[in-house]
């Protein structure tokens, strides 16, 4: 027999049974499809990470409080940010030192916590943020009514908020704001300005903060005067390798920090530049992109084990077929080949719809996912990714249709012709 004789009596198998070949390719649709959907979510997630980073402009260096630890090259980045909440290496100096290297353009403290602001009957949790007048020109966000944090409000520990442009909707409508009095940890403070509408940035909602002088915000509403970060702005992009080690040198001399071999675990605090910190935010991100798409394929492993389950029925099933077939001259090689091709037919068509229902699921994840977020979730989906997809369905096929296709090869044709 050709080829094309085996396939055409595989395809005519399969017609046979339409409700058996359908059952045993959904779960390897199932397990495609996640494969596909995980993939893309990850790539998605990837763009998006970049792009935030990428927002506050590229000629940007981050400064944090602690050591460079090895959590964030394993991945666990979140658990880092909290324990650096609780680090007190950074003060307000160090960042009135950093502005003055010659490669830096400005420096921005920041503090950050939560609280409660009320207004009237209004009450609502808020993130609060402490800053000087620099914060607005790294992020070129500025008021649309009254003004922003000013230099004098920091060295006055002045109690006066900026509302971010959510805040104000939510606690004055169409009310002016200006002028009047809101309660934050039951500290009176006086509306100067309302910013711009500025979406969601690393995460974060600035449309859902109220920003309030640096001095201010250590005192009266955290009680410490530690920095959380600092974000520098370079003057020129060329210069950032220049200025990240400048600030280490300066920072260390601060801090009485002895460290020749400049080995990052030695500093109490970390300098990252953008692309340093886009290219570790990647990496987490791929290595949680990869984690689930081994869970999704388990689905592929559970699929190719009731392929095989289900072709092992089919020739128990059809054993009175398989006699006749061998009776009339069909070869050990003939049956071996129809029950091979049909396994590996149910996995490719499998395969295809599990991409296309992949490509869609991806498609609405991602709709879904930016709505929640309030982010614009970029749909991807790589080539890569349907070929390796494809190429499982099809070698999981293989492997588990040898079994159950050596099973019915091997049958007597006597003894099959005598089954009931």
């Amino acid at each position: 027999m050709k080829f094309i004789d085996y396939f055409q009596t595989a395809i005519r198998g399969l017609k046979t049974n339409k409700t058996r070949t359908a059952l045993t390719m959904l779960g390897i649709v199932i397990g495609i499809a996640s494969v596909v959907t995980m993939l893309s979510l990850g790539a998605g997630a990837q763009n998006l990470i970049v792009g935030q980073i990428m927002s506050t402009g590229s000629n940007s260096i981050f400064i944090e409080p602690g050591p460079w630890s090895e959590k964030m090259e394993r991945g666990s980045m979140m658990e880092t940010m909290i324990e650096e909440m609780e680090i007190k290496t950074l003060k307000y100096e160090d960042a009135l030192a950093i502005e003055k290297d010659s490669n830096i353009e400005i420096a921005a403290p920041f503090v950050m916590g939560v609280a409660r602001v009320v207004y009237q009957n209004e009450d609502k949790k808020i993130t609060f943020m402490g800053t000087t007048s620099a914060a607005r020109k790294i992020d070129e966000a500025y008021p649309i009514l009254g003004r922003g944090i000013s230099d004098a409000d920091v060295k006055n520990m002045a109690r006066v908020v900026e509302l971010g442009y959510k805040i104000k909707q939510d606690l004055f409508g169409d009310e002016n704001p200006l002028g009047k009095t809101v309660r934050i940890k039951k500290q009176n403070f006086t509306v100067i300005g309302v910013t711009e509408e500025q979406g969601t940035q690393m995460f974060l909602n600035l449309d859902e903060i109220i920003y309030v002088p640096l001095t201010t915000a250590q005192k009266l509403l955290i009680g410490d005067d530690h920095l959380n970060w600092i974000v520098a702005k370079v003057k020129s992009e060329d210069k950032i390798e220049e200025a990240v080690e400048s600030i280490r040198l300066t920072l260390r001399e601060r801090h009485n920090i002895y460290n020749p071999e400049e080995d990052p675990a030695r500093d109490d605090f970390k300098v990252m530049s953008q692309k340093e910190t886009a290219e570790m935010l990647n990496t987490i991100t791929g290595i949680f992109a990869i984690f689930l798409s081994a869970v999704a394929s388990i689905a592929l492993i559970v699929g190719g084990i009731g392929i095989m389950n289900i072709m092992l029925v089919s020739v128990s099933e059809r054993t009175r077929e398989i006699g006749l077939r061998k009776a009339v001259g069909a070869r050990k090689k003939d049956i071996l080949w129809q029950f091979l091709i049909e396994a590996i037919v149910i996995t490719v068509l499998g395969g295809i719809f599990g991409i296309i229902i992949g490509i869609a699921l991806s498609y609405l994840s991602s709709i879904i996912i930016g709505q929640l977020l309030g982010v614009e979730w970029v749909f991807v989906i790589s080539f890569k990714a349907i070929v390796l997809a494809f190429g499982v369905a099809s070698a999981i096929g293989l492997v588990f249709g040898i079994y159950p296709a050596r099973k019915a090869a091997q049958l007597s044709p006597i003894e099959a012709l005598r089954y009931e």
